[in-house]
């Protein structure tokens, strides 16, 4: 069965046969198509957050003790500047939290925009994880793509063609073509290439990225500009009208991906074949592309170092990245979990 072609909302085991079957109808010139009917999402919130009393809570402020949310089944944590410390780690107090979340029957899933290969390299020693990779586009279970939301093929020309043009102008800029099985690079200078391999673990450098991508299924179109892409090729992409979904991951950042593609709805339907609520879900994050999958939690928080808008969306905000302030919530939040708490 094609993922593509599937009913929004369904969630089908795609084992590899899938991937190859995606793989002969992208050679033989077959598209599939994807019905793109989604409820909307919630709007943002204001700057800063009501609290009981109608008193109001500043967006900055730092939650440390919420009330103890009540059956928690799975929480779902972004990676960079969010779980990660400012080095790229995860903190070493998040191991025994998650031993103790494991044996609470606590589901710990990864959300990044990163590679499936390489969030599983972070995690793999550890059983039973879900990933949500490729900013939703890919989740992973067992090894086993459980949902995949490939990009439009006809988008990938026009991308490619603009970063190829833009670059030749003077723009320095990079573009990851991002597969299933791997991503694949044309710019192969060691400035971009470590910058890519920090979200990429199985990356090829080709000599055209088009025509590797036949041979895989894409994910989403990553774009690296130095030059802060949120307020550069953010909105210049946007400008090429192409039905996809566009969204500024970090700084330096944009993923193009299948229009409706995103964290939150990944995070949707997992809840739905794993039968656990809103209610039931607390989620981390720190970025743009971070907004509807706090949307999608019952009980969500911002990163203290977060964008400004997703410290407005969340219901709280947690300490910052480099003080561990997703062990330190959790731990906060479900005292009943074992282990100690974090000091920092």
């Amino acid at each position: 069965m094609n993922p593509a072609s599937l009913a929004p909302g369904s969630l089908v085991l795609c084992a590899q046969r899938s991937l190859h079957a995606q793989l002969g109808a992208r050679r033989a010139g077959v598209t599939s198509s994807r019905e793109t009917a989604w409820s909307s999402q919630p709007e943002g919130r204001e700057q800063s957050l009501s609290l009981p009393g109608n008193e109001q809570r500043p967006k900055a402020a730092v939650v440390d003790h919420p009330a103890e949310p009540s059956d928690i089944r799975l929480i779902v944590s972004d990676m960079d500047g969010t779980l990660l410390d400012d080095d790229g780690k995860v903190p070493a107090a998040f191991w025994p939290l998650l031993g103790d979340l494991h044996r609470a029957g606590i589901l710990f899933v990864p959300a990044s925009g990163r590679q499936y290969q390489t969030l599983h390299g972070i995690f793999g020693e550890h059983d039973g994880l879900i990933y949500i990779a490729e900013n939703g586009t890919n989740v992973v279970q067992d090894g086993v793509s459980i949902d995949l939301e490939p990009v439009e093929p006809t988008i990938i020309a026009p991308i490619v063609d603009w970063v190829r043009t833009t670059a030749a102008a003077g723009a320095d800029l990079g573009l990851v073509v991002c597969g299933a099985r791997s991503a694949y690079i044309e710019r192969g200078d060691a400035h971009f290439v470590s910058q890519v391999r920090q979200y990429y673990a199985a990356v090829e450098v080709v000599a055209d990225v088009q025509a590797a991508a036949l041979d895989d299924v894409i994910l989403k179109l990553a774009i690296y500009d130095p030059a802060f892409a949120e307020t550069r090729s953010g909105p210049a992409l946007r400008g090429l009208g192409l039905p996809s979904e566009i969204v500024v991951s970090g700084q330096n950042w944009v993923d193009v991906m299948r229009q409706g593609a995103n964290k939150g709805r990944a995070l949707e339907r997992l809840q739905q074949q794993l039968g656990i609520s809103r209610a039931q879900t607390m989620a981390f994050g720190d970025y743009l592309n971070d907004a509807e999958m706090l949307d999608a939690a019952g009980h969500s928080y911002a990163m203290a170092n977060g964008h400004p808008s997703i410290l407005a969306r969340a219901m709280n905000i947690a300490p910052p990245c480099s003080e561990a302030g997703v062990v330190r919530s959790i731990r906060a939040a479900l005292p009943h979990l074992q282990g100690e708490p974090v000091s920092v």
